[in-house]
């Protein structure tokens, strides 16, 4: 398999990696703007991109590959064990998990701002 196809198979387990991130956290609806929230929610479509950007990400920067010269194209025999293509879905669950985390931290602060606007709208009257 060349190295294009490696790219695509550790993509597509990264994305399953994020797939499996909004099974967890119950996310399993489409990218959209919570507006009372006022926050965008990034949904399955948008776990499943950054699961599959980060697994990509990660085996690239610290996969056996890292070296490879794209000039050159000094690569005699793509190869990606089992062990790699595992750690592609733990990338990928962990990317999606961390943009869950971020939508979740932005929705708590907006959440407390408006508490603080509440309390002090009930001290004041």
């Amino acid at each position: 398999m060349g190295i294009i196809g490696l790219i695509f198979l550790v993509a597509a387990v990264g994305g399953i990696g994020g797939f499996a991130n909004c099974l967890v956290v119950g996310e399993l609806s489409l990218p959209h703007i919570d507006r009372g929230a006022r926050i965008w929610r990034p949904g399955w479509i948008g776990n499943i991109f950054v699961g599959a950007l980060a697994a990509v990400v990660v085996w690239g920067v610290y996969g056996p590959f890292a070296s490879f010269d794209i000039i050159r194209d000094n690569l005699k025999e793509a190869s990606l064990t089992i062990a790699q293509l595992l750690s592609s879905l733990l990338v990928g669950l962990s990317g999606g998990r961390i943009l869950t985390n971020l939508a979740e931290k932005q929705a708590d602060k907006v959440a407390k701002e408006s508490l603080v606007r509440a309390i002090q709208n009930i001290r004041g009257k």
